[in-house]
């Protein structure tokens, strides 16, 4: 089976997180996605939701695949969420399935400064989805992991468990949680660029409002 492992702060999760995952799961060809909120990201500040509300958010903007499930894995943890532990775990748990770690651009281009990130094609394969028009702004030590491993044929993921690399063409969505968290709290239009369900839980919750 092929896995493909979908993390972020999702606080909240919007179309951008949506649209571009969706696309990159087609292009995959994937039996089944997990999409994860971090528990304390590393890399952030902590973010406004709860682990729990973001948990729900996720839950609603995919309930329609049932092929795509909220997983809070890394909610249960006490510790920072490194993304190479949540991997090794899941390949402690499904040792034979292709196991694809699914990322954006910005993050990949910085992925050299993540714990452990020389061990990440040691247990998944990487997909990288960069949108139309984007530059590759990848520092040297992400340049020469891509030289080893990058594959331009989605099958080579398919025929192997983990150690590929490929970069995915996904939909340029104009949209980012800071915007969206700042326009709550300054009361201006922010439905149109979150799932309906969501919309409705974000407003029923009162999130990210100022007052």
């Amino acid at each position: 089976m092929l896995r493909v492992i979908f993390g972020g702060t999702f606080d909240p999760i919007h179309n951008g997180h949506v649209q571009t995952s969706l696309a990159a799961f087609r292009l995959l060809k994937a039996d089944h996605m997990q999409v994860m909120p971090s528990a304390q990201p590393p890399h952030r500040d902590y973010p406004g939701a709860t682990p729990e509300q973001r948990l729900a958010m996720v839950r609603l903007a995919y309930a329609a695949h049932a092929d795509i499930v909220a997983e809070n894995w890394e909610l249960e943890r006490e510790r920072p969420s490194y993304s190479l532990l949540t991997l090794q775990e899941m390949r402690a748990t499904w040792p034979q399935d292709q196991l694809i770690f699914l990322l954006g651009n910005d993050a990949f281009a910085k992925l050299d400064s993540w714990h452990g990130w020389q061990q990440l094609l040691d247990v998944a394969h990487l997909a990288v989805m960069q949108r139309p028009h984007e530059t590759s702004s990848w520092s040297e030590g992400v340049r020469q992991l891509a030289a080893r491993h990058q594959v331009d044929n989605v099958q080579e993921l398919h025929d192997r468990p983990a150690g590929c690399m490929i970069c995915l063409p996904t939909p340029e969505i104009e949209v980012s949680a800071t915007l969206l968290r700042d326009r709550i709290a300054a009361s201006g239009a922010w439905e149109q660029f979150v799932p309906e369900a969501v919309a409705a839980y974000i407003k029923q919750q009162q999130l990210y409002q100022t007052d």
